[in-house]
């Protein structure tokens, strides 16, 4: 497929991380495919490929890449949960091969945003790359596969994928995917394989493989921790990071990059000595549109413009890599910080378009809505970059697994940790959570080792990213917490009761405590409703598998329903800190959300935006 504009998801996939000066190709699109329910592909070396180069003939199906076979845009729609599946597919190597002069300076990476959930990638049949978890990126160097391919006249390479799902295994971090026949309630469709971007993109040898910003805005500073790759003793090299804001540089700073470790330190000042705009900005903001409507609400605090829902101002960050002794750029990458504090109806878990995360947001923002939890599932990266540019704060969130093993502590820890890796350097990223009601780790009252679970992954966040919130285990019985979450989906009158005193708040919930472990009590964290409503709208006249946790019998029904829930929450005498209503959309079975699954409003959307952008009264509450 040449035409980019036939291509789905055609857009570079990491637009926090670009590298300016080096081609890319987008690989999504047709592939051809096969189930392997008999797992026999290994064995008759499907990934070998047939005459010629062609795909083995084993794979006599078309899907479209990156939608899971069980979605529609697919082109397969089936829904069957089967254990292993194969894709495959030609690319040409034009523009990504180096040239023979600089062939040692150069490489060409192959990369996959997710594939659920164990991995193995051959390239020119020959295995590249394995890898386990269904819900982070991942990627292998094919420089060497190419050249081969290229020293043998080929102008085009096979790239064959081989993903094994466990349907039925409890231990595998799933999230909502239902390991039964048919989905019901809160739970969905699995998602097998391929459901993120594929893409090769060719990069410098030496380079910045990996970067962490750090925002404080009490000392006006942004922290830039850089690991680079590539450099050895006869080649050390230098990191140069440059700030800006409106096209306007404020700053600059180059420290070395440390010999033995390979990382670099830069700590950066972006306090502009005065507590307006620069003089560029400031000359346009009551003048002609100059400069994008960003310009017009930026926050100034003490020389910094802040990032909030509000005013979701970013810096422009650009990384180079130079060497030490004659100063010559080896990579650039371009990527923004924010100086702050503190499922798809015809594609499954793959948006359809970026655009389409977008419009989530716009919609949900519309109505006075500042931010989402990304409940039990690692959101494709241009959700978080939309995030960042409108202002929305939202909840880093993981696939749990419903049952606990060793093994499951071990994949779990491994893919939650490279997520937030993957996502540490957005803004809008606000609370890391890692569990939800107890799933994976269901004997909490009774169990050590899963108190010891919940409390190790707590602190092994805060030993990667201490500047953010935690919520251990959302709305159900905590450990070691920074918010105290709580859920509940009672009606008005009941909600407002347990609204109204502390003790009501954290009581039991769905027969659980509050906190579990004597050691574990509540010791002031904020309070915040993070899960309610869930109100359907006529069930009796959707299909017989509709569901949601409660039901308004018409659209006038709903919208009291919903004023009287809010209402109970911040009208609370108590200090309730925020509140997360469910959902954004219908999903398959559970029908509770405020949109339609193609994203229409259910009711007026004027109405929604009156209830929900109410706040509690300061004077009200009790201190």
């Amino acid at each position: 497929m040449s035409d980019t504009a036939s291509i789905p998801r055609p857009e570079y996939p990491r637009p926090d991380r670009v590298r300016p000066d080096y081609p890319h190709k987008v690989l999504n699109g047709t592939w051809a495919f096969a189930f392997d329910e008999e797992d026999r592909g290994i064995d008759e070396r499907w990934n070998r490929g047939g005459a010629q180069g062609a795909v083995h003939p084993a794979l006599d199906k078309q899907i479209i890449v990156p939608f899971a076979h069980q979605t529609p845009a697919s082109g397969l729609n089936d829904e069957r949960a089967c254990g292993v599946v194969w894709y495959a597919r030609q690319f040409s190597m034009l523009q990504l091969l180096v040239q023979e002069a600089i062939r040692d300076e150069e490489r060409v990476l192959l990369h996959f945003g997710a594939v659920d959930y164990e991995t193995k990638v051959w390239v020119e049949g020959e295995l590249v790359v394995e890898h386990r978890g269904g819900h982070v990126p991942f990627h292998a160097d094919i420089t060497d596969v190419l050249q081969a391919a290229r020293d043998a006249n080929k102008t085009h390479a096979s790239v064959t994928v081989r993903a094994r799902d466990a349907p039925h295994d409890l231990t595998q971090p799933r999230g909502k995917q239902y390991w039964r026949a048919q989905p019901e309630s809160i739970f969905y469709h699995p998602t097998t394989g391929i459901w993120q971007s594929v893409w090769v993109e060719r990069v410098p040898r030496a380079r910045i493989e990996h970067f962490t910003l750090v925002p404080d805005i009490d000392t006006g500073t942004l922290s830039v921790r850089a690991e680079t790759l590539g450099l050895h003793k006869g080649l050390e090299g230098q990191l140069e990071v440059e700030v800006s804001l409106l096209g306007t540089t404020i700053s600059a700073s180059t420290v070395t990059v440390g010999s033995s470790t390979s990382e670099a330190l830069a700590v950066i000042s972006v306090r502009i000595p005065a507590s307006s705009p620069p003089e560029k900005a400031r000359t346009n903001l009551s003048g002609p549109l100059t400069f994008p409507p960003e310009v017009h609400r930026l926050a100034w605090t003490n020389g910094l413009a802040l990032w909030s829902p509000e005013t979701p101002t970013l810096y422009d960050v650009t990384l180079r890599l130079r060497t030490k002794t004659d100063s010559v750029v080896l990579d650039t990458v371009r990527t923004y910080a924010g100086m702050r504090k503190g499922y798809w109806p015809d594609s499954g878990l793959t948006p359809p378009t970026a655009e389409a995360l977008k419009v989530d947001i716009e919609k949900m923002k519309s109505i006075g809505m500042n931010g989402a939890r990304k409940h039990q599932k690692v959101e494709d990266p241009y959700y978080h970059y939309w995030a960042d540019q409108l202002g929305y704060l939202v909840w880093g969130e993981a696939a749990n697994a419903y049952d606990y093993s060793s093994t499951y502590s071990l994949r779990f820890i491994e893919e939650f940790t490279a997520s937030i890796r993957r996502d540490i350097n957005h803004p809008s990223v606000v609370v890391w959570t890692p569990i939800n009601e107890s799933w994976g780790v269901p004997e909490l009252q009774t169990s050590e080792t899963h108190r010891s679970h919940i409390a190790a992954l707590y602190h092994h966040i805060k030993s990667i990213d201490p500047s953010r919130l935690i919520s251990d285990n959302d709305g159900w019985e905590h450990v070691t917490t920074d918010l105290f979450t709580f859920h509940d989906y009672a009606e008005y009158a009941a909600l407002k009761k347990t609204c109204a005193s502390l003790d009501t708040v954290l009581g039991p919930k769905a027969g659980r405590p509050g906190f579990v472990g004597s050691e574990n009590k509540y010791s002031g964290q904020p309070l915040i409703l993070s899960e309610f409503g869930g109100v359907a709208i006529n069930l009796s006249k959707s299909n017989e598998n509709a569901w949601g946790y409660n039901e308004a019998t018409s659209e006038e029904d709903l919208l009291a329903r919903l004023e009287g829930l809010v209402s109970a929450v911040v009208d609370s005498p108590l200090h309730i800190d925020g509140y997360v209503y469910t959902q954004t959309a219908d999903i398959e079975t559970e029908v509770n959300g405020l949109l339609t699954p193609r994203r229409e409003w259910k009711v007026d959307a004027a109405k929604l935006k009156a209830i929900f952008s109410r706040r509690p009264d300061p004077a009200k509450v009790a201190c």
